[in-house]
């Protein structure tokens, strides 16, 4: 089993915000800001992948499958559900739950030991070479399985930040119909997954505040270490203001699109709807 560093980011949403589940979720209009909400969400989201599985899978490879909850919601279904995640916190935590087998790897390391009928990449695609996502793929895919994707894509001509998070939305169709896979059902969910943008940036503003209160004291009083310590933190603070705009849900929607995409590899008879 390749040993990977675990995710201090996933960590935080686990155990300090309580999120099982670890992806943008669906929401809708009416739904206030708050995490009870997100929660809600991140389910519906979860139902529409459950929703959108084709009748003749059986076998499914969730890959990136987080803390386990879409892998289990699979096998009380009846499939024979297996996953794959690089980070340690993640193995760990579907230890405890029982939900092997659970691939230790990252997905171009992984050796697929039978052709799965579905693999399943929910925010995960992003973060796989695309020149490796798709042949890989095909290593874990039978003759007709389905590739299903759910995750956000970068448009085209955008440039700088936003640029480096996501693959550019027709490269990656252009490169699924090269390597042989039919798009057979999709839906863009961008607007129904901004509130959860919103929902960062306010929590990072409060965050903010806190830090801000909390430290009001010792600028008052020492005002030179202050100072020094801006000084030495600038670089790190630029970065940080520069990233706000990853959490802004007006950019996010001008350079990117979020989306559900069923593919079927060539070689089966075809899906049936």
């Amino acid at each position: 089993m390749t040993k990977h560093a675990n995710d201090r980011a996933l960590r935080f949403y686990h155990h300090v915000l309580g999120l099982e589940r670890l992806h943008y979720g669906l929401w809708q209009p009416e739904d206030e800001l708050s995490l009870a909400n997100l929660k809600e969400a991140q389910k519906r989201y979860e139902d529409l992948l459950i929703d959108q599985m084709p009748s003749q899978v059986c076998t499914i490879v969730d890959v990136g499958c987080g803390t386990g909850v879409l892998l289990a919601r699979l096998k009380e279904m009846g499939f024979q559900a297996e996953g794959v995640t690089p980070d340690l916190h993640q193995q760990q935590v579907m230890q405890a739950k029982g939900l092997g087998p659970v691939h230790g790897c990252r997905f171009e390391e992984f050796a697929p030991q039978i052709a799965y009928d579905c693999v399943i990449m929910s925010e995960s695609a992003q973060y796989i070479p695309l020149a490796q996502l798709f042949v890989k793929v095909k290593e874990a895919l039978r003759p007709g399985g389905f590739l299903m994707v759910c995750d956000y894509f970068v448009l085209n001509d955008v440039r700088g930040i936003m640029a480096k998070s996501g693959h550019n939305y027709e490269g990656f169709l252009a490169a699924a119909q090269k390597e042989g896979f039919r798009l057979v059902k999709s839906r863009d969910i961008t607007r129904e997954v901004l509130k959860t943008l919103d929902l960062a940036k306010t929590t990072a503003e409060k965050i903010q505040l806190a830090v801000e209160i909390g430290t009001e004291k010792f600028r008052d009083r020492h005002p030179l270490w202050t100072r020094l310590i801006q000084f030495l933190l600038r670089k790190k603070y630029r970065r940080l203001q520069e990233e706000k705009i990853l959490i802004d849900a007006g950019e996010f929607a001008k350079t990117k699109t979020y989306q559900f995409l069923l593919f079927e590899r060539e070689g089966g008879a075809g899906e049936s709807s």
